[in-house]
C-alpha cells in the first residue's frame, strides 16, 4: 500500500496475528509506536500531528463552587497536608447525625438540673445589671467587684445580665448551655483534625456527659465563656497547622481573653502552646517546634499587656484567686478528683499509649498525618497530662473552691486522647462494641449523679429572702451569710442596696470613736452597738462564727429571735435562724 502523492510517504506497520497458543504474538517496539494511531484492517497508520495546546497565558475561568478548604489551603504561604483523608460523603453524614445526637443529650442532661439561684450566679448578674447600668447611664458602680473577681467584672457578667434583663436566669443559663454546646462541637472539629470522625465522636461522647460539662452548661457563671474561647483558640491552632504563614497566631489574643474571662485559665496556656507545635510537626518537622515558643510568647504577651492597661487592682485580684488557700484534707481533693476526673483520665492514659504505639486502630484506617513515634507520644503525654493540672493545682492550694470547673479545662484538652482510647477499646471492626457501650454508660452514669447532687447543695433562697422582705426598711443594716443572693433577688428596692448588705466574710466596722475593728472583734463590736437591724444565719458558710454570733445575740438585749425554720433541698439540710432589733 502507497502513501498519499501529496503527503510523506507513511510507514505501513504490519498488524499483530494470534499465534498458535492463542496469545498475541508480542512485535518488536517500533520507534514511533507513541504515535501510532487507530489499526485499519491491515496496518497501523502514524497519525497527524496533535493541536498545539493552548498558551500558558489562557487561564482557566474560576470554578466557584469548590470547598473553601481546598482555596485556603492553595493561598501563598499556605501549605497542603500530606496525605489528608478525604472521608466520603456517607461517612460525613453519619459523623453529623450521631454528633447531633451526642448534643442533644448534654443539652437534655444540664437542663434537668434546677434550684434556685447559686450564689456566684448572684453575685456575677448583678455586677454585670451595674456594669450595664454605668455604661448606659453612667451610674456609679456599686462594690469594688475588680479587687476580688476571679476575671474581669465587663466581661461575662455584662454578657450574663444582658441575657438575664430578657428572660431571667434561665436565659442566662441558657447561654451557657450553647457555650458548652458549641465546646463540644469545637472538640469534635478539632479531633477530627488531629485522628478522624471516629476518634472524634468518641472524644465528644465522652466530654458531652462528664459532670463538670454537664454543671458548666447549668450554670450562669463565667467558666462557660472561658472555655469557649479557650476552644476557639485550640481550634485555630489545630486548623492552621498545615499553613505556612503565622495563622496559628490567631489563637493568642482568643487565649488572652479566655484569661482575662477567668484569671484561672492561664493554667492552661502551656497545654495549648504544645498543642500548636506539635499538630504542625507532620508537615514541617522540628521547625514546627518553634511554634510552642512564639505561641505562648505571644499569648503571655497579651495577657501582661492587658493585665498593665486595666491597672494594679485587676492584677491583686488574679493574684489572690491563683493564692486563696483552704483547709480542705488532702484525702478528699484526691477521692473527689478521682471521682470526677478519673474515668476521663484513665481513657486519656489509654488512648495515648496505644496512639504511641501504633497510630491506627485498624489496617487501612483513614487518619490524619500521625508522624514519628516520637511525635505521637509527645502529643498524648501532653493532652493526657493535662487532666492532673486541676487537681494537682488544689492540691497546691489545700481547697475545692475550684475544683470542679478547673477540671471541664482539663477534661477539653486531654478529651481528644480519651477519644482515641475509647476508639481502641471498641477495637477494629467494631470488634468489643459491648465495651464502648458499657464505657459510655458508666460515664453518663457517674457524671449525671455527680452533677445532680450539686444544684442540691445550696438552700431555696427564696424562702430566706421572703423572711427577710418583712424587716426591710431604708437605710438599715442586714447581716447574711450569702449576701450576693438577697442582693440579687431585691435588686432594685430603695430598702435593700448593696451597700446595706454585710456577709460573714468580711467585716470592717468603725465605732463612734472612730476606731475600725475587722474579724470576729468586728462583728462583735456591731452587735454590741446594735449596727445590725436583721442578722441571717444557717451554720453553712462560716458555721465557727455562727456559734459566736448566736451566744452574742442571746445575751443581747437589743435583738431577739425572729423566726427559726428549716431549709433543705436535695442533700442540703439545715435550721436558719432570723435575728430582728427590737
Amino acid at each position: 500500500m502507497t502513501g498519499s502523492p501529496r503527503g510523506p510517504k507513511r510507514t505501513a506497520v504490519p498488524a499483530p496475528s494470534p499465534a498458535a497458543n492463542g496469545r498475541a504474538r508480542r512485535l518488536p517496539r517500533h520507534p514511533h509506536a507513541h504515535l501510532v494511531g487507530r489499526p485499519d484492517a491491515d496496518t497501523v497508520m502514524l497519525p497527524a500531528m496533535p493541536e498545539p495546546a493552548a498558551p500558558p497565558s489562557a487561564a482557566a475561568p474560576p470554578d466557584y463552587t469548590r470547598p473553601l478548604d481546598a482555596i485556603l489551603l492553595e493561598l501563598p504561604g499556605a501549605h497542603g497536608p500530606p496525605e489528608v483523608p478525604a472521608p466520603s460523603r456517607r461517612r460525613t453524614l453519619i459523623s453529623r447525625v450521631v454528633l447531633a445526637t451526642i448534643l442533644c443529650c448534654q443539652a437534655a442532661l444540664s437542663l434537668r438540673l434546677h434550684n434556685t439561684v447559686f450564689q456566684n450566679e448572684a453575685l456575677y448578674l448583678f455586677a454585670g445589671r451595674w456594669e450595664l447600668a454605668h455604661w448606659l447611664h453612667g451610674a456609679a458602680v456599686q462594690g469594688d467587684f475588680v479587687s476580688y473577681f476571679p476575671g474581669t467584672p465587663a466581661l461575662y457578667p455584662v454578657l450574663g445580665a444582658a441575657a438575664a434583663d430578657v428572660g431571667g436566669l434561665a436565659a442566662a443559663r441558657g447561654i451557657s448551655l450553647a457555650e458548652m454546646l458549641g465546646v463540644t462541637a469545637l472538640l469534635y472539629s478539632l479531633t477530627r483534625m488531629l485522628f478522624n470522625e471516629r476518634v472524634a465522636l468518641c472524644a465528644a461522647a465522652v466530654f458531652a456527659v462528664s459532670e463538670a460539662t454537664i454543671l458548666l452548661g447549668h450554670l450562669a457563671t463565667l467558666d462557660a465563656t472561658s472555655l469557649l474561647l479557650l476552644a476557639a483558640a485550640a481550634w485555630l491552632v489545630v486548623r492552621t497547622a498545615s499553613w505556612r504563614w503565622r495563622a496559628y497566631l490567631l489563637g493568642a489574643p482568643l487565649a488572652a481573653l479566655a484569661v482575662a474571662t477567668s484569671y484561672s485559665t492561664v493554667l492552661f496556656l502551656p497545654t495549648l502552646a504544645f498543642l500548636a507545635a506539635l499538630a504542625a510537626v507532620p508537615y514541617f518537622g522540628r521547625a514546627a517546634l518553634s511554634r510552642m515558643l512564639i505561641f505562648g510568647g505571644v499569648s503571655v504577651l497579651l495577657v501582661a499587656m492587658a493585665a498593665a492597661l486595666a491597672g494594679h487592682e485587676f492584677i491583686s485580684a488574679a493574684e489572690s484567686t491563683g493564692s486563696a488557700t483552704g483547709s480542705v484534707p488532702l484525702s478528699q481533693i484526691l477521692a473527689d478528683s478521682g471521682r470526677w476526673a478519673g474515668l476521663g483520665l484513665a481513657l486519656a492514659v489509654i488512648g495515648a499509649l496505644a496512639f504511641a504505639r501504633q497510630p491506627r486502630t485498624e489496617p487501612g484506617e483513614l487518619i490524619m498525618p500521625p508522624g514519628s513515634q516520637a511525635r505521637r507520644a509527645a502529643l498524648g503525654g501532653c493532652l493526657a497530662a493535662t487532666m492532673l493540672i486541676a487537681p494537682a493545682d488544689q492540691l497546691l492550694l489545700h481547697t475545692e473552691n475550684s475544683l470542679a470547673t478547673l477540671i471541664a479545662y482539663g477534661s477539653f484538652l486531654s478529651a481528644p486522647m480519651a477519644g482515641v482510647g475509647l476508639a481502641r477499646l471498641v477495637g477494629d471492626h467494631f470488634r468489643r462494641p459491648i465495651a464502648g457501650i458499657g464505657v459510655w454508660a458508666l460515664a453518663i452514669t457517674l457524671g449525671l449523679g455527680q452533677a445532680a447532687q450539686f444544684p442540691g447543695a445550696w438552700p431555696d433562697a427564696p424562702t430566706v429572702v421572703s423572711q427577710l422582705q418583712k424587716y426591710l426598711k431604708p437605710g438599715a443594716r442586714y447581716l447574711v451569710e450569702d449576701d450576693d443572693v438577697p442582693i440579687y433577688y431585691l435588686d432594685g428596692r430603695s430598702d435593700a442596696q448593696p451597700d446595706q448588705f454585710t456577709s460573714t466574710y468580711y467585716i470592717s466596722y468603725r465605732t463612734p470613736s472612730g476606731q475600725l475593728i475587722t474579724g470576729t472583734p468586728g462583728y462583735l463590736a456591731a452587735i454590741r452597738a446594735g449596727y445590725f437591724r436583721v442578722i441571717i444565719y444557717d451554720s453553712t458558710v462560716t458555721p465557727a462564727l455562727d456559734k459566736v454570733l448566736a451566744q452574742a445575740l442571746e445575751a443581747s438585749p437589743d435583738y431577739r429571735l425572729a423566726a427559726a425554720f428549716t431549709e433543705k433541698s436535695g442533700s442540703f439540710r439545715t435550721t436558719c435562724y432570723i435575728w430582728v432589733r427590737s
